[in-house]
């Protein structure tokens, strides 16, 4: 049941899911804090997988587009008619834990410098016991640290606060993958704390459907596009090593476990290991936002 006195609008980006949809939904409307509103964005799904959507229309608030614009896109169009004052956001093929939404809502109150928290999550496979994901660093998430590979925050756990989110500028459509790490960049740049609890929030599928995970050479090309447009904060905090330390790392995961590029990239690593060394005298905005916060100075538009 939708908790009219809730302020949190969850957001379900849709796209021929219908086999999954359902787990997705009803992870939603057994949370322990019901959320103002549902909102699932179909992002231009096949007439068939459309119809799946209708058994929801009680419960939910379906929001059709005309056109397939993609992750981002559908983020930001949910995001745009959204009226609550916390978005939690959720793939259409990934599952909820049931006290997800209490939790974070409860730690985003205790903490109004926080503009985002996620959390960790178990995957699920169809051939292998579950496997628990954690991406959690002590205090907030740095711009450095959002900039290496390890670090990872995972969509279907993020929960931000929605007036910050439209500063940023939402996310960029221009990335059909890889927007929500640029998301992250992004908002740390612009001196947005983000935090993590470090308790699974979310079952995550990593079962042997369609997902844009599996695309290995298309996720590389967008890494690395994503990698290019940030290059002046990866150069600030790495310099040139940062930058050539990511693009192995990236082309290390394509290439695993395809005939002789493996062994190629390996032999690469071996020679060329990445390494991310901040450069002296580097400031990241996180950091001298709290420092600034403790001397006592009031800094603009920082949560």
């Amino acid at each position: 049941m939708i908790d009219a006195r809730s302020d949190i609008s969850v957001i379900i980006p849709y796209y021929n899911r219908e086999e999954y949809i359902h787990e997705t939904v009803q992870s939603v409307l057994a949370q322990t804090l019901a959320p103002l509103e549902i909102i699932i964005v179909n992002d231009c799904s096949r007439e068939s997988a459309r119809r799946e959507l209708d058994r929801y229309t009680g419960a939910c608030r379906i929001l059709d587009l005309r056109k397939n614009i993609g992750l981002a896109g559908a983020r930001n169009a949910g995001m745009r008619v959204a009226l609550g004052k916390y978005i939690a956001l959720l793939d259409d093929d990934d599952i909820w834990m049931p006290h997800k939404l209490e939790v974070q809502h409860s730690y985003m109150e205790r903490h109004p410098e926080c503009f985002l928290v996620h959390g960790a999550v178990w995957a699920f496979f169809s051939n292998k016991p579950e496997e628990f994901w954690t991406w959690c660093v002590p205090g907030s998430l740095t711009l450095a640290q959002s900039l290496k590979d390890l670090c990872w925050v995972c969509p279907s756990t993020m929960f931000f606060r929605a007036q910050d989110a439209q500063t940023v500028g939402g996310f960029d459509p221009a990335f059909r993958q890889c927007e929500d790490r640029d998301f992250v960049i992004r908002c740390c740049a612009a001196g947005f704390r983000i935090h993590c609890i470090n308790e699974p929030l979310a079952r995550l599928r990593r079962e042997n459907h369609d997902r844009l995970t599996r695309h290995k050479w298309r996720m590389l090309r967008t890494d690395l596009k994503m990698c290019w447009k940030h290059r002046r904060h990866y150069f600030e905090a790495y310099g040139a090593r940062g930058i050539l330390s990511f693009v192995l790392e990236k082309s290390h995961t394509a290439t695993r476990d395809t005939r002789y590029l493996d062994g190629a990239g390996r032999l690469v690593l071996r020679f060329v290991e990445p390494k991310y060394s901040l450069k002296k005298g580097f400031r990241d905005p996180i950091l001298s936002g709290i420092v600034k916060e403790i001397e006592g100075i009031v800094v603009p538009n920082l949560r």
